[in-house]
């Protein structure tokens, strides 16, 4: 498994609205399904990349991750080129939280009328849980976004990629969820081993630098 999986993120899914099928948050919704090919999955940094493989495992979707690793997602600008990828994709994974500004911008002007665009952060976590620090000033108005650093957060990223992919390919909604079952077992397995981790030292000790 990719290191990259193991970071998380706290929230809630949110049910789809009605008239829109599955179970996804409001900015993750699915009009209609693919018929007949394989998805065309676009993603944004590394992280949200190797989430959907893992999701989608071998096979059964085409991804192309924008944001090459080492980048800095604030700042990175896609190329022309990005435009002609976003443009054939049948969704958009990014973490949003204002990470990938120049980025969504690309996807909003170019994605296909009916393709997802979803920002998985901004969907699992409430405004008024965004966290601000000295990175990242409330002033600023950009909170910080790195919620993939956190283990039941990743894993709620990892659900609401699999209900987009279910909802986009409800053929392969099975494999889709086997997957995440797999996934999750080992974020649940991550996330008590830093729980164990962290208990071992005095509180006053228990500092994270990333």
């Amino acid at each position: 498994m990719s290191s990259f999986l193991f970071v998380a993120l706290v929230g809630s899914a949110c049910a789809a609205s009605e008239g829109e099928i599955g179970v996804t948050a409001d900015n993750c919704s699915v009009s209609s399904p693919v018929n007949g090919r394989e998805l065309r999955i676009v993603t944004t940094v590394a992280p949200i990349t190797s989430l959907v493989a893992q999701v989608v495992g071998d096979g059964g979707a085409q991804i192309v991750g924008l944001v090459p690793e080492g980048t800095n997602s604030h700042t990175f600008e896609p190329p022309p080129s990005a435009a002609a990828v976003v443009e054939q994709a049948d969704v958009v994974f990014m973490n949003g939280l204002v990470l990938e500004e120049p980025t969504k911008d690309l996807a909003s002007s170019n994605a296909k009328d009916n393709a997802v665009i979803c920002e998985l952060g901004t969907a699992i976590l409430p405004e008024e849980q965004w966290i601000f620090d000295f990175s990242f000033p409330v002033e600023g108005g950009k909170p910080n976004p790195h919620l993939w650093t956190n283990p039941p957060m990743a894993r709620e990223y990892a659900e609401l990629i699999r209900d987009v992919l279910s909802s986009l390919d409800p053929s392969s909604a099975e494999t889709y969820a086997e997957n995440f079952n797999l996934l999750a077992t080992q974020i649940d397995e991550l996330d008590a081993a830093m729980s164990t981790a962290t208990q071992s030292l005095p509180e006053a000790k228990r500092l994270l630098l990333t």
